[in-house]
């Protein structure tokens, strides 16, 4: 996998002393010698059931909150000023509708559910319901009426939602699923995409739509309709037209590239388009006749000119906002994100504007510089959402409230922070961290994925760098100081201290003096498999005393003795599928990650990639004698989350594509329990000695870190460690502990 770039703000010099390295990495073995101490106690549990270790946990996600303590997804959704001052915020990327207070609390209102990263979860993606039982499918604007309802353009439903003031859910118009340009009442009309939604003094909504033959982006675009929807849902098309500079070919007026426009209505009930085709602002007569309020409709007409309206010139105009003294703003696409008013004459004159865009600590760049939608609240304060990829490529977005001169006094979200710092708790850096692994001296250990670093982490928090290769995953033997950590391989530790992982058929051992060798490759055994799927491993685990045992997709188990000879452990590589019993009579599907317990039972996920192998995910046990069985998940039962006896649990155990780096890791505790993580849920699932299944950490679909009491929030548990009383989980770009119940 390769490492994504590193903003110079985050990178540190790498001082990987070899001594630091060899030091750290001998006080993980000990040995058996008489005169060798005992080991230390495992280090006490997290002061909080939940707690950061180290890393930062800034960036996009579900969490509700205060300013920047909340999280959003990194698609640009609408808002609208509500009566009683709060901003209703459509949250596409999450599928939810959001309520943002003038104190900047912000509360999920309504939706829930699959997000748009979770694309393959179960789960519904219409319903009518109340509040955060409703489902949408992209919301991506939202109007307010006088009584307090909102409107919702459900694009990907292709419907017109309304919320009352209680926040229940009902469909106005449109049918589900169905794109087109139907007039009619309620479900017998069609709606294709409503991109832009207004609502004016009367009840009566407005939406624009992309045009229906953009569909397949095969047919020249006739045009973007408007459509008027009636208090009682019924549907006309009130302006259907081309847009001047709808020329086939003609640079962003190609075809596939004819934009809706964007609605807002004053108090007086006239209704107002920013037309980001033909870059001029347009006010529309109850009949639907149009006039120009300001800009002039040419071909390359496009700029930034204040003045009269006339002379005026826009960019890609991204939002209109009208205050409630019918003033009429618009966010303008061109030298960033300007904030201009258009004045009643249809003069402009430019309001607010980034002075540079320059990125700054925190992963942004200033207000304005890329800016998507915008309101104004009942103060006449801006908000503004503001998205897009920041320099280490990791996406965001946030929500800025600013006055109309002087500097926001209101974020909410956060960017990610990606990068490589050592150091103790929130001031260490990562990015995408992964496997974890305990030694006996309470260390653990981290596999920084895009790093390519090897990290330690001790009990207090303090991150330091192993090995962290100077061209990047090209080097995986050698000192460790020149070793890449490339990808998502496990790590595991022996009790001498040797760390074992792979490289695609190969295993790999680190010893305490730092230098790491290829222990044995299994690219014979391997390929000797017949199968279509991967044939790399994709799971290993190792003993106190440095037997190793390896899995791939192809449904056998291996074993490594500790001089590196390779035999099948459990397993029939010309039979796969679901057969618990004796090693050689057994049956796996597609394995992948493992843990061991102090007994020795291996224990390993199975039943990867259900859409291929029509095998469900499970967890198998296999004792030091051979014999498997299935302690949890049902492999006649497709990827679910449900609770309850392990015979009738059900578990997923990856994100369901075809290929994924995005799986269930295992650990397990010294009381019989075992954990898994479940990266597309969001969650931790608990495998009790006592025989049920729970949800240990982390609520279904939500995004987030909320340290406290369990669950919590947690974002796509990854690796996965047990010490004593304490679980560790890497998510996102930091470490999280668990005070184990």
């Amino acid at each position: 996998m390769p490492s994504s770039p590193i903003s110079s703000r985050h990178r540190l010099s790498r001082t990987l002393w070899a001594s630091l390295a060899v030091s750290a990495l001998v006080s993980c073995g000990g040995g058996s010698g008489g005169d060798a101490p005992p080991p230390p106690p495992p280090p006490p549990p997290p002061a909080t059931p939940l707690a950061l270790l180290a890393g930062t946990t800034e960036g996009p996600g579900t969490q509700d909150g205060l300013s920047t303590a909340a999280k959003i997804s990194t698609e640009s959704g609408g808002m609208a000023l509500a009566p009683n001052g709060d901003v209703l915020i459509t949250d596409p990327g999450n599928q939810t509708i959001r309520r943002l207070a003038p104190t900047g609390q912000l509360s999920t209102w309504a939706g829930g559910g699959p997000t748009r990263s979770d694309a393959s979860s179960e789960g519904p993606r219409y319903l009518d319901a109340s509040g955060t039982a409703a489902r949408f499918n992209v919301p991506l604007a939202v109007a307010v009426d006088a009584a307090g309802n909102a409107y919702v353009a459900d694009a990907g439903n292709h419907l017109v939602r309304k919320i009352d003031a209680a926040g229940n859910v009902t469909t106005l118009a449109g049918q589900v699923g169905v794109c087109g340009n139907a007039d009619g009442t309620g479900t017998a009309a069609t709606l294709c995409s409503p991109t832009s939604i207004a609502v004016d003094r009367e009840g009566n909504v407005y939406v624009s739509e992309w045009a229906p033959t953009l569909q397949d982006f095969s047919q020249t675009p006739t045009g973007n309709p408007i459509r008027k929807i009636t208090p009682a849902g019924a549907v006309t098309t009130v302006i259907f037209r081309a847009s001047q500079n709808a020329t086939p070919g003609f640079g962003r007026n190609n075809p596939s590239r004819l934009y809706p426009v964007n609605l807002a209505t004053d108090s007086t009930g006239a209704l107002y388009a920013a037309d980001p085709n033909d870059h001029v602002v347009r006010k529309y007569a109850p009949n639907g006749q149009a006039t120009v309020l300001s800009g002039t409709v040419a071909l390359n007409n496009a700029g930034h000119v204040d003045g009269a309206a006339s002379a005026a010139k826009f960019g890609a105009l991204q939002a209109i906002a009208i205050d409630r003294s019918n003033r009429v703003f618009v966010l303008d696409r061109h030298e960033g994100t300007p904030v201009r008013e258009i004045a009643a004459d249809g003069s402009v004159t430019t309001v607010r504007r980034a002075a540079d865009c320059n990125y700054g600590a925190d992963g942004l760049p200033p207000a304005f510089c890329a800016g998507k939608r915008l309101a104004v609240d009942a103060e006449g304060r801006f908000l503004i959402t503001e998205s897009g990829p920041s320099d280490t490529f990791q996406t965001y977005a946030v929500i800025y409230r600013m006055p109309r001169n002087g500097a926001p006094d209101l974020q909410v979200g956060t960017a990610p922070l990606p990068g490589h710092a050592d150091g103790r708790g929130s001031a260490a850096r990562f990015d995408s961290p992964g496997a974890l692994a305990v030694d006996k001296a309470g260390t653990l250990y981290v596999r920084d994925r895009n790093n390519a670093a090897l990290r330690t982490v001790t009990p207090d928090g303090t991150v330091a760098t192993l090995g962290r290769a100077k061209n990047p995953c090209a080097q995986v033997t050698g000192p460790i100081n020149d070793v890449a950590y490339c990808g998502s391989a496990p790590l595991s530790i022996d009790g001498a201290g040797n760390i074992y992982s792979f490289d695609f058929k190969r295993i790999l051992k680190t010893t305490p003096a730092g230098n790491v060798t290829v222990h044995a490759d299994l690219s014979a055994q391997l390929d000797a498999i017949p199968g279509f799927l991967l044939q790399g491993l994709t799971g290993m685990v190792t003993d106190i005393g440095g037997t190793v045992y390896a899995v791939s997709l192809q449904g056998v188990v291996f074993k490594v003795t500790p001089a590196g000879a390779v035999s099948v452990f459990a397993g029939n590589p010309n039979a796969r599928g679901h057969a618990d019993g004796p090693a050689a009579s057994a049956q796996f599907s597609a394995l992948g990650q493992m843990t061991i317990d102090a007994a020795g039972n291996v224990y390993v996920v199975d039943g990867r990639y259900h859409n291929i192998t029509g095998i469900g995910p499970t967890v198998r046990k296999i004792t030091p004698a051979g014999v498997v069985s299935t302690i949890a998940g049902r492999p006649d039962l497709p990827p679910a989350l449900v609770d309850g006896p392990v015979a009738s649990a059900q578990l997923t155990v990856d994100t369901g594509a075809a290929i994924s780096d995005s799986h269930a890791w295992l650990a397990a505790d010294a009381s019989g329990n075992v954990y898994v993580t479940d990266p597309r849920n969001r969650v931790v699932r608990k495998i009790g000695a006592d025989g049920q299944v729970s949800t240990l950490v982390g609520q279904r679909w939500n995004k987030g870190f909320a340290a406290g009491p369990l669950p919590g929030l947690i974002d796509e548990p990854t690796g996965i460690a047990v010490n004593g009383a304490t679980l560790y989980l890497s998510t996102s770009n930091a470490v999280a502990a668990v005070k184990l119940p």
